[in-house]
């Protein structure tokens, strides 16, 4: 892509396991974003849904809290970003690859403390991919999007590249505005990006994805190490994951990343857990 810089490829470190936590309410069986607030999971469910947020008890998997977005529209919520103040929403799903814009709805935790389905305001910040690609049909460009995170203040969105199983990244600050994007980063991720976080204490980023075939699908985690602001992928390492499915969300913790698996003729949906060294 002109104007985007390659980076080479980096190393392969084996498979992990994912040990399952609980199964998730069939109410969040096409869960595909995760926050952790106040020992709270926040979940969401995809197209199929309205702007509605999920809390769901880590242990038991069940829904214990619901809201609505005020004023806001779910045409393919893909992901959740979140930091000590605000939780943020990214209706940024583009599967045709025709989506000219893409939208960010942020909800401070303040906001959350309602009654039970109470509606909530939530600001909206737009983007668009000013170096997107024409679009030959339904997966078949590299115009999707459904992994975001926050790192050190900035909104950072990579693009699920159907056609040439590469990320591209974009950054952006959240501030209420509508921005034009142009990516400077392209990493070969080798398959599709469904999910993004950032432990700010590890200065690590994982990315979550999955390649693609005929009859299976298996997927992986991308670990980089971010170095002034910038993936130093020299240093990253993917691992297989497994068992198989869709794998949806990912969000570090002390002691590893919890991951959330969408139902499919794979199997239910599932919270699960992955330990890193």
């Amino acid at each position: 892509m002109a104007g985007c810089a390659s980076a080479p490829d980096a190393g392969s470190s084996g498979s992990l396991k994912i040990v399952r936590q609980t199964v998730l309410a069939e109410e969040v069986s096409e869960t595909s974003g995760l926050a952790l607030h106040e020992g709270r999971l926040w979940t969401h469910n995809d197209s199929g849904d309205g702007p509605r947020l999920y809390a769901v008890s880590p242990d038991s998997g069940t829904v214990i809290e619901r809201r609505i977005l005020r004023d806001a529209v779910n045409l393919d919520w893909e992901e959740l970003a979140h930091d000590a103040r605000s939780m943020h929403v990214l209706d940024c799903g583009n599967n045709s690859g025709r989506r000219e814009w893409m939208q960010i709805y942020s909800v401070r935790w303040r906001d959350l403390s309602v009654a039970e389905e109470a509606s909530v305001p939530a600001r909206l910040t737009e983007f668009h991919f000013a170096d997107a690609e024409p679009s030959a049909g339904l997966h078949k460009h590299n115009n999707d999007c459904e992994a975001a995170t926050l790192v050190e203040g900035e909104m950072w969105i990579f693009s699920k590249n159907w056609r040439d199983q590469h990320t591209r990244l974009y950054r952006l600050q959240v501030d209420g505005e509508r921005h034009v994007l142009r990516s400077q980063e392209r990493y070969p991720v080798g398959g599709l990006i469904t999910s993004a976080d950032y432990d700010p204490e590890r200065r690590q980023l994982a990315l979550l994805g999955y390649t693609r075939k005929r009859f299976s699908s298996s997927a992986f985690l991308w670990l980089i190490p971010v170095v002034e602001k910038v993936p130093d992928w020299s240093l990253a390492r993917r691992h297989h994951l497994s068992p198989a499915g869709q794998w949806e969300a990912v969000l570090w913790q002390p002691e590893g990343v919890l991951l959330t698996r969408e139902a499919s003729v794979l199997g239910q949906s599932w919270l699960g857990f992955v330990r890193l060294p």
